[in-house]
């Protein structure tokens, strides 16, 4: 057997892109950045001074990446020199730089739970909808369905969490640091529940933030 080397660290093999985050809220167990959250070591890296997902669009005038589109491409490929045969990132708006992760680097990308939703529109057909829960429903814009390969194509239908206010207290701009998690569990279930009773016709709900 030869054991290949020219990796900084070894036995990782997920790599995790995350917000840096302003300040210091708490990331539960199941929250993508919260190492307990998994079964296997992963790696962890913050995308310094990314306090917010980058936007459209990804390129200058000069045809340049963005400051924050550069910053994600920089901490992505820091990933891969690790040692990660993957990298997941932290939030699903992401999702606008999918296309420009996997051309910079040599591993697979995840960029957001949306690529998931071209797959389940196939699984259950034309006739029912995804369902699809994000942080912000007004921030859901085509050009985070793009990259993922969601058009009109596909029958879907979005719902935010803008009902929730423990949610909003704590993450998109809220700055509370403790989390009740019991009122958000509440509040997250109670939205995805009205969600599905208002539109029957969907077929599966898919969450992301």
């Amino acid at each position: 057997m030869v054991a290949k080397g020219g990796k900084r660290y070894y036995g990782e093999s997920l790599g995790i892109a995350l917000l840096d985050q302003l300040d210091s809220q708490a990331l539960i167990p199941g929250n993508v950045g919260n190492a307990s959250t998994y079964d296997f070591p992963v790696r962890l890296k913050s995308i310094p001074g990314l306090h917010d997902n980058p936007y459209a669009p990804v390129k200058n005038e000069n045809g340049d990446y963005t400051p924050d589109v550069q910053a994600t491409v920089n901490t992505v490929k820091e990933l891969e020199a690790d040692g990660v045969r993957a990298v997941v990132m932290s939030c699903g708006f992401f999702s606008v730089v999918q296309e420009v992760l996997t051309d910079e680097v040599q591993i697979p990308v995840f960029s957001s739970p949306l690529l998931l939703v071209p797959l389940i529109s196939r699984l259950i057909g034309r006739k029912q909808k995804v369902g699809i829960i994000t942080a912000s429903k007004d921030r859901l814009t085509q050009d985070f369905l793009t990259p993922v390969g969601i058009d009109d194509s596909i029958p879907y239908i979005v719902a935010g969490l803008e009902p929730s206010t423990e949610f909003y207290a704590c993450f998109m701009g809220g700055t509370k640091l403790d989390l009740d998690v019991e009122k958000l569990r509440t509040e997250v279930v109670d939205i995805a529940v009205n969600f599905v009773k208002e539109n029957p016709d969907i077929g599966v709900t898919l969450q992301y933030q």
